[in-house]
């Protein structure tokens, strides 16, 4: 299972959704959906945008775990 780490990338920047919005152009509604995990087919477009916005490394957008 891919997890997006949206929601902690959010507090660890001490940012808001809106702030990403407004930066990269991503629908808030995305966003928000993306947030409380309501989204899980998310385009390499949006991810770059916030390995961009984040200063990141996809990684740290990105989780992976075996599921059971």
């Amino acid at each position: 299972m891919i997890k997006i780490k949206l929601r902690q990338l959010l507090w660890d920047n001490d940012t808001t959704a809106a702030a990403v919005h407004r930066a990269t152009g991503i629908s808030s509604s995305i966003l928000s959906e993306i947030i409380h995990n309501k989204r899980t087919n998310v385009g390499l477009d949006i991810i770059n945008k916030l390995c961009i916005y984040f200063n990141c490394d996809i990684s740290d957008i990105l989780e992976f775990t075996k599921e059971n």
